[in-house]
């Protein structure tokens, strides 16, 4: 394509491609942004950031019995355990609370104490030979690190909350009870996504496309320019000096 008669076209549909840009400026715009015109106008994103807070939580039982071998009936230390603590029982039990960290019950629970303004995600923690361990992970997505991070400390609460009544409900033993130990986190919020901008892009990009496309349809409906090349071929014609045949 000529590149002179393509600016040409253009500039002579200067309205049109004017008109057209500020189309798709305008509509890239609405694609990003909400304007409430209730009260006092105002602005607010359609897309909001997303971060999230992590909570990594074991599943263990009273006493610190992650530093003796065994622990027996007859130890001394308070509140221990019954009998010999079996890492298998727990980690059958974190696999399962997996489940129940975003079950009804807890969700129920945590609604109580406010707003749940995100989203609760639990995930096991796997030892680097990717077998499972008594330990699980918790993460708390919102609109903002503020509310990622209060929810992952109300989340971890409410679970907490829910799993002590449920075991005075059936009467459980104290010294017998499995507790939610908090082994890292909340962390602070990180940012998971930001604001896409491919959207308004295409928008954009797709209305030019547009435009610049019927310029040239009505450039072929109504022409008016010629081409560089076909005006040389023109002027080399009409500089071409006449010969006469002579008998």
């Amino acid at each position: 394509m000529d590149l002179q008669l393509a600016m040409r076209v253009l500039w002579r549909f200067r309205v049109l491609v004017a008109a057209g840009l500020a189309l798709g400026l305008s509509l890239a715009f609405l694609s990003m942004v909400h304007v409430s015109l209730t009260g006092s106008p105002h602005f607010s994103y359609r897309a909001k950031p997303q971060y999230q807070s992590t909570t990594t939580v074991g599943v263990t039982t009273n006493g610190f019995w992650q530093g003796s071998l065994n622990l027996h009936a007859g130890s001394k230390v308070l509140n221990a355990p019954r009998g010999p603590v079996d890492t298998g029982v727990l980690r059958n039990l974190a696999s399962y609370y997996l489940t129940l960290a975003t079950g009804n019950d807890v969700m129920k629970e945590l609604a109580q104490s406010g707003k749940i303004d995100g989203v609760i995600q639990a995930y096991p923690v796997l030892a680097p030979d990717s077998t499972t361990q008594p330990l699980f992970g918790l993460t708390a997505i919102a609109p903002s690190q503020q509310q990622a991070y209060s929810l992952s400390v109300r989340h971890l609460r409410a679970f907490r909350s829910w799993l002590r009544k449920s075991q005075e409900q059936v009467g459980t033993r104290p010294n017998s009870r499995v507790i939610l130990q908090t082994v890292a986190g909340p962390t602070p919020p990180t940012l998971l996504m930001g604001r896409k901008k491919t959207k308004p892009i295409l928008i954009l990009l797709s209305t030019l496309v547009a435009v610049c496309g019927l310029a040239f349809a009505l450039e072929n409906l109504r022409p008016r320019i010629r081409s560089v090349s076909e005006k040389s071929d023109d002027d080399e014609k009409h500089d071409r000096p006449t010969q006469r045949l002579t008998a």
